[in-house]
């Protein structure tokens, strides 16, 4: 077991979906030579080269837009949106084509992708950069909204968002990129995502 921050978490958990899965692409904002705002795909360009990780332009739109594309071609897009608060640039490709892909086509066509995006506060950071509106998602049926709280399960979600046939909104805590740290397993695992971790149950609050 290794002691990993959050953020190597995230990006132990996409490597290894590469790995072991081709169809896995990596797509974003600076993603690739960069290795992402936060450094969460890292390396990864070096690794699987060009053809699995690339850069897209500032749009968000165009960036889930066209993880929608790869999904529908047969791939397993993992789409990064810097800032959650970003996405309201993209609510209409992530609300109305995602999340409604499955009912659309009358199951026909699944969107298998996954929509990563750090959300909260506490990082210091500009306006639109901090906003917590993942509860406005939450309203999209058929889209799935998950986000770990340590590094553990960020490794296992992801992993499992990856491989889920259906869409998913992977939120990450920003302010626990680096603080939140604990020990992750090397190998593949997954953490189930349909039900969620009681840490401590109660009386009034659980």
């Amino acid at each position: 077991m290794a002691q990993m921050n959050m953020i190597e978490a995230i990006r132990d958990a996409i490597g290894t979906a590469m790995s072991t899965d081709e169809r896995v692409v990596v797509l974003g904002q600076d993603v690739g030579k960069m290795g992402g705002v936060f450094r969460a795909t890292d390396g990864l360009l070096a690794k699987f080269g060009d053809k699995r990780v690339f850069d897209m332009p500032l749009a968000e739109g165009a960036i889930v837009g066209s993880a929608l594309g790869l999904a529908l071609s047969g791939l397993r897009p993992i789409a990064e949106i810097q800032f959650l608060g970003f996405t309201q640039q993209a609510c209409h490709q992530i609300i109305q084509q995602v999340a409604r892909m499955r009912y659309r086509s009358r199951g026909r066509y699944a969107a298998s992708l996954v929509i990563r995006a750090p959300f909260g506060g506490g990082g210091r950071t500009p306006e639109l950069h901090s906003d917590a509106i993942e509860s406005q998602f939450t309203q999209a049926q058929g889209l799935k909204i998950i986000a770990p709280s340590n590094s553990y399960d960020a490794k296992g979600m992801l992993l499992s968002a990856v491989r889920d046939p259906d869409p998913v909104l992977f939120l990450e805590p920003l302010h626990g990129y680096r603080s939140i740290k604990g020990e992750v397993p090397p190998t593949d695992y997954e953490v189930e995502i349909e039900k969620v971790r009681i840490a401590r149950e109660g009386k009034d609050v659980t």
